[in-house]
């Protein structure tokens, strides 16, 4: 190998090169990422005697055979010029950018072609690397590593000048400095950690009670409390599916991120995707009960345990509530058949009720989001019986999408698109639209969470839509006489957190650890030690750790009117004594939202939409549906699904 070159790498300042100059950067060891450079202060440049080797490098410099692999740092300041390369399966790095942010003092011997790394005042390891030679000299504190004495330590491969620096062994150098460091074979991703760093990671989750604020207090309180910086991504529930497939997709995902719906990923792709936790899950009896509670949002292949499910009640879901002052001043009763919805909003339409002249109001609005029907999936539950589209019963299958029920759904909400009774630009809408329409008093019923209902009905002062609005649930809501009444069911859980196979194994042990403490926290009600923690951190504490109960709180509900408020109690007393569990198969997302079934599927919820719009006839929609029953694909998913149900 050529020696010569730019040892150490050029030094720039404002695009000049400095030359015949050695750097001297005291940073802090144990400096936290959150806190930047540490007391001893930012870079410093000192004119100091020697040479460093600057840009005289032949041009038949060549890097060893090696493939690329990728590296973080975290509680360090490095930051590499250069992706590391692996030479005879030794991970090779720049010196000078590894050194320098691990805080050493480098000095250059040109007629040696050595470098040494020692830390200011001589504290730690000190260590010379020298061009060819596979050891280097060490010397350092008694205190560090166990060494108490100089001498050499061997290096596998030896340091050698590539693209003008001075490149070398990445673990020897790292573990000698103290550093924890972590091989992921499966991503070729190398992690160094300082492990006298204050612990910091991230945390998405969605955010189920519609508040993002930034929860600055309790971000505080966890720093002191429990020595971690979380930085809390919260994101809106419209669109959180989305957001999580870009962020994956982007390779950034969350250190600690929720999966709304875990199965829409096949085994290979989650797989390649989630940490296996079963052995860590081990030291975590309240975290491994999670993930073994048969929660719809647990996900294990081949009985290793990927992710946690996050606590929650599985009545908190989108449910169609009512304008009860409409009712009231309508002189309706409280609907509770879909007839007699039928004809409560064709009275919203017809008869003014907001009484401003105009007759401008909606009957029934929302939007088509995150697959299927969106917020119209309660119409094909009233008359399916199920809240998800296959139903199991006696370890049987059912595709709701091709019986009576979802024919019987299609025609009420084609009659009544066709009367005017539903937004006409649904298939359009984003949530924050329906939002907008909803807080603007334009209509009369909407699926909405109970808290989401609660607070529309919240009327302040300034607003300028004089009207007071009072939404309720519909408690007792079925397809007709003698039918079952349905409620609120969320098939796929509250989420399943999962750690990214890009975190190291150390660190997500830690995340782990930091999640059990918060759910302790949660269930014993100790949040209260926090201090007087705002709104936005009692609405974190809530999306993160997740809720036992569906009813909003005594805060949310107290300024409602009483009747009001004990019509959201008595629907949540009702929906207690309806449960889809066992009777759902959330599982089956990972089949038929792959491959060909995806295609297949796809064509027949558009056809759902066109039949509505009345782009499409009910003959249509039999035609498709027996087409689609009879072709090979379909059998196939079928029988797969009938496996997944009889595991």
């Amino acid at each position: 190998m050529t020696k010569g070159g730019e040892g150490l790498g050029t030094l720039r300042n404002d695009g000049w090169r400095l030359r015949t100059r050695r750097a001297t950067v005291p940073v802090a060891l144990g400096l936290a990422v959150a806190t930047g450079w540490s007391a001893v202060g930012s870079p410093v440049l000192a004119e100091t005697g020697g040479a460093w080797p600057w840009s005289e490098a032949p041009p038949e410099t060549v890097l060893p055979a090696a493939n690329e692999v990728g590296v973080t740092f975290e509680g360090t300041n490095v930051r590499l010029p250069h992706r590391p390369v692996v030479v005879d399966g030794t991970t090779m790095v720049p010196a000078r950018a590894l050194l320098e942010g691990f805080g050493y003092r480098l000095e250059w011997d040109e007629a040696a072609d050595s470098l040494k790394a020692a830390h200011p005042a001589g504290q730690g390891v000190s260590m010379t690397f020298r061009v060819g030679s596979k050891e280097i000299a060490v010397g350092s504190d008694p205190s560090v590593n166990g060494i108490t004495a100089s001498g050499t330590m061997p290096l596998d491969v030896a340091p050698y000048i590539d693209r003008g620096l001075l490149w070398i062994p990445l673990r020897t150098a790292a573990e000698a400095s103290g550093m924890i460091v972590t091989w992921n074979s499966f991503d070729r991703l190398v992690t160094v950690r300082d492990p006298n760093a204050e612990l910091r990671f991230s945390v998405a989750t969605r955010a189920d009670n519609g508040e993002y604020g930034t929860p600055d207090k309790l971000r505080d309180y966890i720093k002191s409390k429990w020595s971690a910086d979380v930085r809390f991504t919260l994101i809106p529930p419209d669109y959180y599916n989305e957001k999580v497939n870009v962020m994956i997709a982007a390779g950034d995902p969350a250190d600690l991120m929720l999966l709304g719906k875990p199965y829409a990923f096949h085994d290979v792709l989650f797989e390649s995707v989630a940490t296996d936790l079963t052995d860590l899950l081990a030291g975590y009896p309240r975290l491994r009960a999670l993930a073994e509670s048969g929660s719809p949002s647990a996900r294990t292949i081949d009985g290793r345990m990927y992710g946690v499910p996050r606590p929650g009640d599985p009545h908190a879901a989108p449910f169609p509530a009512i304008r009860q002052d409409w009712l009231q001043k309508l002189d309706l009763a409280v609907p509770k058949t879909m007839d007699e919805l039928y004809k409560a909003l064709d009275k919203f339409v017809h008869a003014d009720p907001d009484a401003d002249g105009k007759h401008n109001t909606i009957g029934l609005t929302g939007a088509i989001t995150g697959g299927g029907l969106g917020d119209f999936a309660w119409v094909e539950q009233a008359f399916t019986g199920s809240p998800h589209r296959f139903a199991v019963k006696d370890g049987k299958v059912t595709d709701t999408a091709v019986g009576d029920g979802e024919r019987q759904a299609l025609e009420w909400l084609a009659r009544a698109y066709r009367d005017g009774l539903i937004d006409k630009e649904f298939a359009l809408l984003s949530g924050d639209q329906v939002n907008d329409k909803l807080d603007r008093n334009r209509a009369g019923l909407a699926a909405l969470t109970l808290d989401e209902a609660a607070k529309l009905s919240v009327w302040k002062e300034e607003d300028v839509y004089p009207q007071k609005p009072a939404w309720v649930p519909l408690a007792e809501l079925s397809a007709g006489i003698g039918a079952g009444a349905i409620a609120p069911w969320s098939a796929e859980g509250a989420g399943l957190y999962i750690i990214p196979r890009t975190v190291a194994s150390d660190k997500a042990e830690s995340i782990l650890k930091w999640l059990d403490e918060g759910l302790r926290v949660t269930e014993a009600g100790e949040w209260g030690d926090a201090g007087e923690l705002k709104p936005e951190d009692l609405a974190a504490i809530e999306n993160v750790f997740g809720r036992q109960s569906a009813l909003p709180s005594d805060e949310t509900l107290a300024p409602l009117p009483e009747a009001v408020q004990d019509g959201y109690r008595k629907a949540y007393a009702a929906w207690q004594n309806v449960s889809y569990a066992g009777r759902t198969l959330p599982q089956a997302n990972a089949i038929f939202a792959t491959g060909d079934y995806a295609e297949m599927n796809r064509k027949l919820e558009e056809l759902k939409v066109k039949v509505i719009v009345g782009e499409a006839s009910m003959a249509d929609w039999d035609k498709a549906v027996q087409e689609m029953v009879a072709s090979p694909a379909y059998r196939d998913m079928m029988g797969k699904l009938e496996k997944l149900a009889a595991k």
